[in-house]
């Protein structure tokens, strides 16, 4: 690390809005950087939800594509520390994943245009998964369904170059399972924006919109943005459902708060859907 500009990331980073807060403050000074490498500091990192890497890798893709940073870090100490980071790929010591705990949902990346890849990963990874809880053959289509119109929707309307990020987390002491979903497009307004002539002008409008049944940005077809029936999944079964796009931080458990959403002062861009399987 000598001579090498330094990022830290420190304290403890939850699936949350704070979590993601301090996230997207990291992004933002990493993009004050240019034709460099950093050095990320983790050594006063307490705890990282793993399911965040989808997030972080992201990041890190799109500083290395608009700024050209690369990054090193003490893989040694992050070795005996998170040693998560290597088991779901996160960190490539070149000899592959080995997760000894059966926890992990590897970290991917799907090109917008690689449904057939998604699908595969879907099926393999996160529905066949150990932490997932037992469900009928018709909710596990159900869901794939909706994961796959989400999917379909990065192409249709998030104008994005870059990959779609995915990874998830078995986390067996709280009885969950995360699966978050990161893509770097313009996020749900414009499009929704365009498809109600203007009705709804900010973030947590397009949400509400995007999660009512049938609602969709196609023309001319029927569908949905997939989130309906995810949200009712979520309702029936005691989970979490998150949605981070543009400025606007929404989740389930905001619902019977006086807040109903968090709004961040220094957004990231795209959007980011976390789903939290009750396991209980």
């Amino acid at each position: 690390m000598e001579n090498l500009p330094v990022l830290r990331l420190e304290g403890e980073l939850y699936t949350d809005y704070s979590g993601f807060k301090r996230l997207f403050e990291f992004y933002h000074n990493a993009s004050e950087h240019f034709n460099t490498t950093l050095f990320l500091d983790l050594y006063d990192l307490i705890w990282i939800d793993a399911n965040l890497c989808a997030l972080l890798q992201s990041m890190l893709h799109k500083l290395n594509h608009d700024n050209n940073l690369k990054f090193s870090t003490d893989l040694n100490y992050i070795s005996q520390k998170f040693n998560v980071l290597f088991r779901n790929g996160f960190i490539n010591n070149g000899e592959g994943n080995s997760d000894d705990r059966n926890s992990v949902i590897v970290l991917k990346s799907f090109s917008s245009k690689d449904k057939d890849g998604f699908i595969k990963y879907i099926e393999q990874e996160l529905l066949s998964h150990r932490g997932i809880p037992k469900l009928t053959n018709q909710v596990k289509d159900d869901i794939l369904n909706s994961l796959i119109e989400l999917f379909n929707n990065i192409d249709l309307h998030s104008q994005t170059v870059h990959p779609f990020f995915v990874c998830g987390q078995y986390y067996p002491k709280q009885a969950a399972l995360v699966f978050s979903m990161v893509d770097l497009g313009v996020g749900f307004l414009p499009a929704i924006h365009t498809k109600t002539n203007g009705l709804v002008t900010n973030s947590l409008q397009s949400i509400h919109w995007a999660l009512e049944k049938g609602k969709t940005t196609k023309i001319g077809s029927p569908g949905g943005l997939g989130l309906f029936d995810l949200h009712a999944y979520c309702k029936r079964n005691k989970g979490t459902l998150q949605i981070i796009t543009g400025d606007t931080y929404w989740s389930t458990e905001l619902e019977s708060t006086i807040f109903k959403s968090r709004v961040f002062s220094k957004p990231y861009t795209g959007s980011i859907i976390n789903l939290f399987f009750c396991c209980n």
